[in-house]
């Protein structure tokens, strides 16, 4: 009943007959003109003695003056009901998901919306997360892990390009390398009608395992510990069907730049078939983040890592791909925003890597307390017996 009631509803800020604030104000001047025009000239001198037009267009000028003010007051108190009840709305649609689950509420929303066809559709739309057209499904999983096998050919095509002696290939001439270095690779291509970089990373390392790689970057409580510049990360939702979840993720710029505040929706899956660890994530938009005027949310991201072991996700030594897009809204001259993110992603790499290793050593060292624990006390057994 509550649910129907609250599409069904003609009264209030968003009801039909409701009368807007601006719309208020032109009536009452509109009627205060109508009815001082209709005065004859007797009338007027009558009730403003010499010099009534002055006097009259004074009065009326005074009386357009409160009505603005009215029709501020006015907008305000509209405005602030109106927030009153799209929280309200937002409750309610959070109790009916879990009770009806996300897609039969969905169906609900869109059967009143047909039927009434109020414009509170559009409000009550942005209070609902839409799992069904934001989830990262399967299938695009599938092809981030061809892209390990997609950047091997561009190291190949890239070094016979240097010696000379690559064939012409379109896919691969898109790519123009940065970054050469013996253990970290970068190369660029322009995005079609915009001013932004994609950007794919390739390198390896040998001293860590890449489970220890792949948790350091999955586990957000960590995350704070190892980047000093992130100043808030947290998962928003999670989606129960796919497992992807909306991540708010705030992160310091340099002096005298805002902040700048990402909110995207990221996987993160462990494939033990084909042997690869892969980690996407794309901007998105969702009802509890609203835009701060403290940072600068950034509206065009996307990242997809894509990790592969030499031998096992636990011993050391793996390869990893990553490729990205952004637009952090930076004035910077086009050349010094390429130099940052060309460099800017082997520092942050280099701080997930030596947060690894950090984490990785701990837990070796617990687990050969542990084991030297469990010794001794199997020592202490054998004595007693």
């Amino acid at each position: 009943m509550a649910f129907r009631k609250l599409f069904t509803t003609g009264t209030g800020v968003f009801g039909p007959n409701n009368v807007s604030s601006p719309q208020f104000s032109s009536l009452c001047k509109r009627c205060v003109s109508k009815t001082f025009s209709s005065w004859g000239n007797r009338t007027t001198k009558f009730l403003f003695g010499q010099n009534a037009s002055d006097k009259l267009r004074a009065v009326m000028l005074n009386i357009g003056t409160k009505l603005n003010v009215l029709e501020m007051a006015l907008t305000q108190q509209c405005n602030r009901v109106a927030a009153l009840r799209l929280r309200r709305a937002y409750q309610i649609l959070l109790l009916y998901q879990r009770i009806y689950g996300e897609r039969l509420l969905m169906q609900k929303v869109k059967m009143n919306v047909h039927r009434n066809g109020r414009p509170l559709l559009a409000l009550l739309s942005a209070c609902i997360f839409q799992w069904e057209k934001e989830r990262v499904p399967d299938e695009d999983i599938q092809r981030f892990r061809e892209e390990m096998e997609a950047v091997h050919k561009l190291v190949e095509w890239s070094h016979k390009k240097q010696e000379k002696e690559a064939e012409a290939c379109t896919e691969m001439s898109e790519w123009e390398q940065v970054v050469d270095r013996a253990h970290f690779m970068v190369w660029r291509r322009f995005v079609p009608e915009t001013q932004l970089y994609q950007y794919r990373v390739y390198g390896h390392f040998t001293d860590i395992p890449s489970r220890a790689f792949y948790n350091t970057q999955v586990d957000l409580a960590y995350w704070k510990d190892w980047d000093k510049n992130t100043l808030d990360v947290r998962v928003v939702e999670k989606d129960k069907e796919s497992t992807s979840e909306v991540v708010h993720w705030v992160y310091k710029f340099p002096y005298p730049m805002y902040p700048r505040d990402y909110v995207y929706v990221r996987r993160y899956t462990l494939d033990q078939e084909s042997n690869t660890m892969v980690i996407t994530a794309k901007a998105t938009q969702h009802p509890s983040c609203p835009e701060d005027s403290s940072c600068v949310r950034v509206a065009t991201y996307t990242s997809q890592m894509v990790i592969k072991p030499y031998t096992t996700f636990d011993e050391n030594g793996f390869e990893y791909v990553m490729t990205y897009c952004d637009d952090p809204q930076t004035n910077f001259p086009t050349v010094c925003y390429n130099w940052m993110a060309s460099t800017g992603v082997h520092e942050f790499l280099e701080k997930v890597h030596r947060a690894a290793r950090k984490k990785h050593e701990k837990s070796n060292e617990s687990s050969t307390a542990r084991m030297d624990n469990s010794a001794d006390n199997l020592y202490a057994k054998m004595a007693h017996h």
